[in-house]
């Protein structure tokens, strides 16, 4: 009997214990999301038109226009376009959207502090970039698949009224700005010049024996990326220009290859490419800004791609020759290019500190954008995986940041 009193004793205790016990703490941890994938889907786009409106997207289910995540943890929240939805969309454009996530349940889950390329998904389109506020908000901007199409055809090819051979045309509002030009005698192909940079073109060296000449103009990409997504136009035919046997040519100013057909602007040579000037001249060991995009040549004249030393500065250049400028992800490494025009140097290689968007990062002495914990002069700091921003007034597993981002033992 003493016994079962005393274990009666012992239950009371125990059940006494157990309410005192704060509820918070018997409650269930909250659960880090540290995925997130996203189904996106654009109906088709015809070059001209605009972009449909935020509404008339689905963010539910794959139906339309789409942005829907299919995951109870997290949903569709707010969807708007970065790209301006009165912007007429071109062959190429990258629609750019930011979607607005929710955390379902703030109580049983939350978004981690840095998401990145490797942990965010889009199904259909392209990460960009994603940013948190608080714990139950995810911003994420993506671009969905570029616009593909058929460019327009060149427009009023006919021949110039002075002398024999020199041909022209006029551009189309959807264009590439190169054309394929074909000389025919007859039905015979005479000569062909491809990705010229001009809308007329001098065939007459070509016009050797009397008879009837045509020729033939379409639009066609012109860089890799337009090789893409842009297709060849239909063929626009010129009208006839007879050239009697006493004015045929001697042949005189004829080219021997695609590299010297007298074309100025960008010229291509196998692999290579090279900008020609009216004089003949070539663009050497200097840079130029063409359309607004800056570009870097040898001393050769050949146009330079990937990772280039030029005085004390480092510069990127894509497949296409374009300088990079922004953010730049090369072999799982972030890398930070210049983009102010008014503050230091455009496009050069950023070492040291950085200040992007109201947050600091820093990039080692080869540019590399630093993650975790780090010292720098003599001080620890902690940058999100990742993401890369410093973090700030806050504890990170268990050692306290102050508001400069410095852990102080």
């Amino acid at each position: 009997m003493k016994r079962l009193k005393r274990l009666v004793t012992i239950v009371s205790a125990l059940g006494v214990l157990m309410a005192s016990i704060p509820f918070e703490t018997m409650a269930a941890t909250v659960k880090t999301i540290t995925s997130v994938t996203i189904n996106v889907g654009l109906e088709d786009i015809s070059t001209g038109e605009t972009l449909p409106s935020e509404t008339s997207f689905s963010t539910t289910s794959e139906s339309g226009n789409y942005v829907y995540t299919n995951n109870n943890r997290y949903e569709v929240s707010d969807l708007d376009w970065i790209t301006s939805d009165s912007k007429e969309m071109k062959i190429g454009s990258e629609p750019k959207m930011k979607v607005t996530l929710h955390a379902t349940n703030a109580d049983e889950y939350a978004f981690k502090g840095g998401y990145q390329s490797s942990n965010i998904s889009i199904k259909g389109g392209t990460y960009v970039s994603s940013n948190r506020s608080g714990t139950d908000t995810l911003y994420v901007t993506f671009t969905f698949k570029p616009v593909k199409g058929t460019y327009e055809s060149p427009e009023d090819a006919d021949w110039k009224d002075s002398g024999f051979g020199n041909a022209r045309w006029s551009a189309p509002d959807n264009g590439s700005g190169a054309y394929d030009v074909y000389l025919y005698r007859g039905s015979s192909i005479i000569k062909k010049v491809e990705k010229l940079k001009a809308t007329s073109y001098n065939f007459y060296p070509y016009m050797t024996k009397a008879g009837t000449y045509s020729f033939k103009v379409r639009t066609v990409p012109y860089s890799s990326t337009e090789d893409k997504y842009g297709k060849n136009s239909d063929w626009t035919e010129s009208g006839e220009v007879y050239v009697p046997q006493e004015k045929v040519s001697d042949g005189s100013g004829q080219d021997s290859g695609t590299a010297s057909t007298g074309a100025v602007g960008w010229i291509k040579n196998g692999n290579t490419w090279s900008y020609r000037y009216p004089d003949g001249s070539y663009l050497k060991n200097n840079w130029s800004k063409i359309n607004n995009i800056w570009y870097l040549f040898d001393g050769s004249g050949i146009m330079l791609t990937g990772w280039q030393q030029k005085g004390d500065k480092t510069y990127f250049f894509n497949n296409d020759g374009a300088m990079l400028t922004g953010w730049y992800k090369s072999d799982n490494k972030w890398y930070y290019l210049n983009p102010s025009t008014t503050s230091g140097v455009e496009g050069a290689l950023i070492t040291g500190w950085i200040s992007y968007n109201n947050k600091w990062y820093y990039a080692d002495s080869k540019g590399v954008m630093q993650e975790g914990w780090k010292q720098i002069d003599g001080n620890w700091f902690y940058f999100y995986p990742g993401e890369g921003s410093k973090a700030v007034n806050t504890n990170i597993s268990g050692f306290t940041v102050d508001g400069e981002g410095i852990w102080r033992k």
